[in-house]
C-alpha cells in the first residue's frame, strides 16, 4: 500500500509541475507591440493588368455575354477595340473593312460580303452589332455614338437598313 500511495504521490507531483507552467503556452509566441519586418526572400506579387469588357454571343442563349480581357498597354483606339469585340466572337464570316472616327462618333465598315450583312438573320445580325456598339460605347472614352456602314455605302442587310450617318447606338 505504501507504494501505491507513493507512486500516486509522485504522478500527482509530476502533473501539478507540469500544469504549474502559469498561462503561457510554449508553442505560441507572447503577444507584443513590436512589429516585425517581412523576411527578404517573400516573393512579390504578380503585377495586376488592367481588363476591359468586350461583348459577344452566347450561343446556347442567343443573347450577348460580357467577357473580360486583358487589355494591352495604353491601347484604347476604336481599332483595337473592334478587333477585341472580332476576335471574341470567333467568326471568320464577320469581316471590318474599316473603323473610324469623326467627332465624338464611332464608324465600322464591315465588308459587304460577309457577316453580318450576308448569311445572318435578323437575332443574328443585331447580336452582332450590338457587341460591337456596347463595346465600343462602354469602353472608348469621348465616344457617343456608333455608325455601321458597309464598304459599299450605307449600311443595308436583307434583315436592317440604316442611312449612311444614322446613328445605330448612342449614350
Amino acid at each position: 500500500m505504501k507504494k501505491l500511495t507513493g507512486m500516486l504521490c509522485i504522478c500527482l507531483l509530476a502533473f501539478c509541475l507540469t500544469a504549474c507552467g502559469g498561462d503561457e503556452d510554449p508553442k505560441k509566441p507572447e503577444k507584443s507591440a513590436e512589429v516585425t519586418a517581412e523576411p527578404e526572400d517573400t516573393a512579390t506579387p504578380a503585377p495586376a493588368f488592367e481588363t476591359i469588357t468586350v461583348f459577344t454571343i452566347d450561343p446556347s442563349s442567343m443573347s450577348l455575354k460580357a467577357s473580360r480581357v486583358k487589355k494591352k498597354e495604353d491601347d484604347d483606339s476604336l481599332s483595337y477595340l473592334s478587333q477585341l469585340v472580332l476576335d471574341n466572337l470567333e467568326d471568320d464570316e464577320i469581316r471590318i473593312s474599316k473603323v473610324e472616327e469623326e467627332g465624338d462618333q464611332a464608324i465600322i465598315y464591315f465588308d459587304s460580303t460577309g457577316k453580318p450583312l450576308k448569311g445572318c438573320d435578323i437575332d443574328m445580325e443585331s447580336l452582332i452589332l450590338e457587341c460591337f456598339a456596347n463595346s465600343i460605347l462602354d469602353n472608348l472614352e469621348g465616344c457617343h455614338g456608333v455608325i455601321f456602314r458597309t464598304d459599299k455605302g450605307a449600311y443595308e442587310s436583307e434583315n436592317i437598313s440604316l442611312g449612311v450617318d444614322e446613328v445605330y447606338a448612342s449614350r
